[in-house]
């Protein structure tokens, strides 16, 4: 099964900061999206969603400064339906298995910037 998290991160980041990210951050920005998206999809191992219409889910990840969680991450909008329960199980799991976050010990980003994410999970088949 070949499986892959679609750009996800990039409004999830920008829905915590709280600000506009300035023109000399969005480099930077670019650049923690690709290490998170990396290190998070070598964890994740979703369900097989093989005939189920695609779906996506929110996870709520609170980080610490050294990249380690600061509290268990949740899925936002618990899904009803089993495809979507399994997927935010499978993402959440993936979270916890990650972390801590080595990417974010390298960013210039302000802490505040990254401490509270919402990371969308979509699997690609």
């Amino acid at each position: 099964m070949n499986v892959a998290i679609r750009v996800l991160f990039i409004a999830a980041l920008l829905a915590g900061f709280g600000s506009p990210v300035r023109a000399d951050e969005k480099g930077e920005l670019a650049a923690l999206v690709d290490a998170l998206r990396n290190e998070i999809a070598a964890c994740w191992m979703p369900p097989d969603m093989t005939g189920a219409k695609p779906i996506s889910v929110v996870v709520k990840v609170r980080l610490k400064r050294d990249g380690s969680l600061a509290a268990k991450p949740v899925a936002e909008n618990p899904p009803k339906a089993k495809e979507a329960k399994l997927l935010a199980a499978s993402a959440v799991r993936a979270v916890e298995r990650c972390a801590p976050f080595h990417s974010m010990a390298g960013t210039r980003l302000p802490y505040e910037r990254w401490r509270e994410l919402k990371l969308n999970f979509a699997p690609v088949f």
